[in-house]
């Protein structure tokens, strides 16, 4: 089973699987891959932009090489599939969701300070509970401030914002009453702003919740227009879950080749793993889910390339399925590996701890499911 990329998708894909063994292999050999020094990360980013691959992300205004959809698909799965969990530190973040700061005032503010790496900025999505308990939806009253300038009043509380401790800012997604939502640049520090406990996932990454109680933010904050903040989120969250299913899709192949580097190798029996038919029976699961899921991503890709009508719905399957692939290939990996892979710090146990966080990550697999129902209901199965 061969899935043949485009010739400069494959080029693209070879010259990373060569940097990351080149350049990023020998400075992250024994490092711990969830607490990497700033140092280290710092130092690949700096090779990788020597390299010409950490502009991929940067657009080419802005002096980048404005990959697009393809592109960053392609270079995500070499990534992943190098096998090297540092290595996703090649691809700079670019502007991220600040890519949303749409006028001059803004690119100066905003924008540029967040290419540059001189800021950083936290998505802050989804609702908490307040430290009272109480559950109510982030809002943002239009208010004239202190200084005569127009601008928003924010109270609410965000959860599970990844980054947040560190960030500078804080993009938050409020509900304006009578008008929609909006997304709002919230200064970290701000007054009013309060972070709770900082949490630790299974797989190795913090999350934090943040309070706002009467929150000034002028309207110079205000990214895009009222009414348009959760479109415009769902669109960054939609950029997110391609990349996504992208690393979940390089992890399952790396997943499948050192699982076949084990099965061939010498065994107990005195037979390689691999002549047994159960045991190939596994293998060869692990094949076709992989196969199947590497299909659905590029063509998510190329949907979303051409801005097709159904690009969303697309990559809300392609998502679903790369998280559910991955999950279900590092588990029959270690079924095949044996006890050695249960061990704390085994490669596959680690992962397995990523691939269960992922299931969730960007929209948990039941979300999606019902994303993927609602578009064919209203579209038809033709639609797809």
């Amino acid at each position: 089973m061969h899935f043949e990329l485009e010739s400069d998708l494959a080029d693209l894909q070879s010259r990373l699987l060569d940097f990351v063994a080149r350049e990023i292999n020998p400075i992250t050999d024994g490092v711990d891959p969830e607490s990497p020094a700033a140092e280290l990360r710092r130092e690949i980013a700096r090779r990788s932009h020597n390299a010409g691959f950490y502009q991929l992300v940067v657009p080419e205004h802005d002096g980048g090489l404005g990959g697009g959809p393809r592109v960053i698909t392609a270079a995500r799965e070499a990534l992943a599939l190098s096998g090297n969990p540092l290595a996703s530190h090649v691809l700079g973040s670019g502007p991220g969701i600040m890519r949303l700061a749409d006028n001059d005032q803004q690119r100066d503010a905003l924008y540029l300070p967040v290419l540059e790496g001189e800021k950083s900025a936290a998505f802050a999505f989804t609702e908490a509970l307040r430290p009272d308990g109480l559950r109510e939806p982030t809002q943002a009253v239009r208010t004239t401030l202190n200084d005569g300038t127009d601008g928003f009043i924010v109270s609410g509380a965000k959860g599970f914002v990844t980054g947040g401790a560190s960030s500078d800012w804080l993009v938050v997604v409020a509900n304006v009453p009578d008008e929609g939502t909006a997304l709002l640049v919230i200064d970290r520090d701000a007054e009013g702003v309060s972070e709770g406990d900082l949490g630790a996932s299974m797989d190795g990454s913090t999350h934090s919740p943040f309070f706002f109680d009467r929150v000034e933010v002028p309207s110079s904050r205000l990214l895009g227009h009222v009414g348009d903040g959760l479109p415009r989120a769902m669109q960054n969250i939609d950029r997110m879950r391609l990349g996504v299913a992208a690393d979940c899709v390089g992890w399952a192949r790396w997943v499948t080749r050192l699982t076949l580097e084990r099965i061939e190798g010498p065994h107990r029996s005195g037979q390689p793993l691999a002549e047994q038919q159960q045991a190939q029976a596994i293998f060869a699961d692990m094949v076709a889910d992989t196969f199947a899921a590497r299909t659905s991503l590029y063509q998510a890709a190329e949907a979303r390339e051409a801005d097709e009508s159904t690009a969303g719905t697309q990559v809300a399957t392609t998502k679903w399925l790369a998280s559910e692939c991955l999950h279900r290939t590092v588990d029959r990996a270690i079924q095949l590996h044996g006890a050695q892979a249960l061990l704390r710090g085994h490669p596959l146990e680690r992962l397995y701890r990523t691939s269960r966080s992922l299931r969730i990550a960007e929209g948990p697999t039941e979300l999606l499911r019902l994303t993927v129902t609602r578009h064919v209901r209203q579209n038809g199965v033709e639609s797809l």
